[in-house]
């Protein structure tokens, strides 16, 4: 095969860190080609540079044999297109409007919108999306959003699509179907750079695979000649790198948390839970899945006391808790790791030590004074514990990578003893050793009688973890899977009850 992209020694350095050191990585016209890496590995500064975003220090990019220097513009105008993990779509405009919005195409004097609706539609029903162009993008789902950003880069022009993380909200059907659409670019004449941290996935979809540790190209591998432990390794540069998986499925009989037939209604009179029930035992990881947007976000609001219920109650033990607020649900012992480290999780302008005694001052005052030796002795002790890298009592929690940040948090809630403890996407971004640290954490808090909430759109996460699994679509329990089935059922029986099928068989 040609090689439409040739990376050559690429080297890009932000002050004294190096995060592209030396870097050499080709594509060939229609092939898949897979970069993995751990976070901070140099992945992204790397596609940047392709895309256009940076240019590199040292080292040259030739495209179709040809050496050029090139903003985003001219990448666009190269046929280089990114497609991002957070989609960058106007809800309120049609399908037609986003694709079209910046490159609008003109006839005389005005917008050629019937010409331009004319393409979109047939690569709408290339790419199977049964939508008008006039469709509004809010009116979508997940997996029909992401395919409307691989319709936007084809319309462009794009014959190197760079995917990133392409499958970290979509159900297996969907995931299924996106690989159908990469094929079929492929048999095209198109290539695809993929980027994901699912080995199973890389394996399947990709060509060949190139890994990244430290900023340097660790190794090079056929797709088809390789395990996921030797791309793990070469991730991590360790011999033995195995996901923790929850070895002793099951729980006491006593309940620790229950929610009974909760309903719960947005400002617009839109359910976004509908007669909702669960229940948590004592040392039991309940996983919570489903394709974003099915009601995960208000039940964790709910619980923690964020959001009123429009119906139903809520029991920590024996207690009615309906009625509390989140201070007083924290001081009964609920703790919370959020999706979203960087606002929700920690305040990044404060210091380790500020962030790591967050919501436990009291615990901490002498007089009316907080007790400055005793904070610092607290914070010392807990960045050890847990091995959090780079971290300083007065450094800033900005300035530490995804993984530590997560660390901070899991510090601070588990030494505050939670009796039932919420984790939304808790690896969502981690790299193969923060995964593990965190399963660890996790799996050691089952074990000490802490009751676990796992919200997770990682099937595999889910499986690995959970002791029962509930998955979720518009605000209702689609069925659970019992700890005996966990390791038996198939991803398309869980897929569907993802798109809406319960395990009754029945269409919600």
């Amino acid at each position: 095969m040609d090689c439409l992209i040739e990376m050559k020694g690429i080297t890009k350095k932000f002050g004294s860190f190096t995060a592209n050191d030396g870097i050499d990585f080709d594509l060939r016209a229609g092939e898949t080609h897979a970069i993995v890496g751990e976070n901070g590995a140099g992945k992204t500064t790397l596609m940047r540079m392709l895309y256009g975003q940076y240019q590199a220090d040292q080292g040259s990019i030739f495209v179709d044999g040809k050496e050029s220097r090139y903003d985003i513009t001219g990448a666009l105008a190269l046929g280089i297109a990114m497609v991002h993990q957070n989609f960058m779509q106007i809800e309120g405009m049609s399908i037609a409007e986003n694709i079209i919005l910046g490159h609008a195409p003109k006839k005389g004097m005005f917008i050629d919108y019937a010409g331009a609706k004319k393409e979109i539609g047939m690569l709408l029903e290339r790419m199977k999306i049964l939508r008008s162009p006039d469709t509004k993008i809010r009116d979508l789902c997940v997996g029909e959003r992401q395919k409307t950003e691989i319709v936007k880069a084809l319309y462009l022009g794009a014959r190197i699509l760079i995917l990133d993380e392409p499958t970290a909200v979509l159900t297996p059907q969907e995931t299924e179907e996106l690989f159908h659409i990469i094929r079929d670019l492929n048999r095209e004449g198109k290539s695809i750079i993929f980027i994901s941290h699912k080995l199973r996935e890389v394996k399947e979809i990709s060509d060949r695979i190139t890994v990244i540790r430290h900023g340097k190209v660790s190794a090079h591998f056929s797709s088809d000649k390789v395990s996921e432990t030797d791309i793990a390794r070469a991730m991590v540069g360790k011999q033995n790198i195995v996901l923790l998986q929850n070895e002793k499925r099951g729980a006491e009989e006593e309940i620790c948390f229950s929610g009974e037939n909760l309903w719960c209604f947005d400002s617009l009179g839109t359910p976004k839970l509908r007669n909702l029930s669960l229940k948590v035992r004592k040392g039991e990881i309940l996983g919570i899945g489903g394709v974003a947007g099915n009601g995960q976000e208000e039940l964790i609001e709910l619980i923690l006391g964020l959001r009123r219920l429009s119906g139903g109650s809520f029991w920590l033990g024996k207690d009615d808790i309906t009625k509390r607020s989140n201070v007083e649900r924290r001081k009964l012992g609920i703790g919370y790791i959020p999706e979203d480290r960087m606002t929700v999780g920690l305040s990044v302008d404060s210091t380790i030590s500020e962030n790591l005694i967050c919501g436990d001052e009291n615990a901490f005052r002498k007089n009316i004074f907080l007790d400055a030796g005793k904070i610092e002795a607290r914070a010392e002790q807990l960045i050890e514990e847990y091995d959090i890298r780079g971290g300083s009592t007065g450094k800033k929690a900005g300035q530490l990578s995804g993984g530590n940040m997560q660390k901070i948090i899991l510090a601070r809630e588990i030494c505050q003893n939670p009796r039932l403890l919420i984790a939304a996407q808790p690896t969502r971004g981690l790299d193969i050793g923060a995964i593990n640290f965190v399963r660890k954490i996790l799996l050691e808090e089952k074990e000490k009688g802490t009751s676990v909430i796992l919200v997770s759109a990682d099937l595999e996460e889910l499986c690995s973890l959970s002791d029962r699994i509930m998955i979720l679509y518009d605000g209702r329990s689609m069925g659970e899977i019992d700890s005996d089935e966990i390791q038996t059922i198939s991803d398309g029986e869980i897929g569907l009850m993802m798109g809406g099928v319960s395990r009754m068989g029945e269409c919600k």
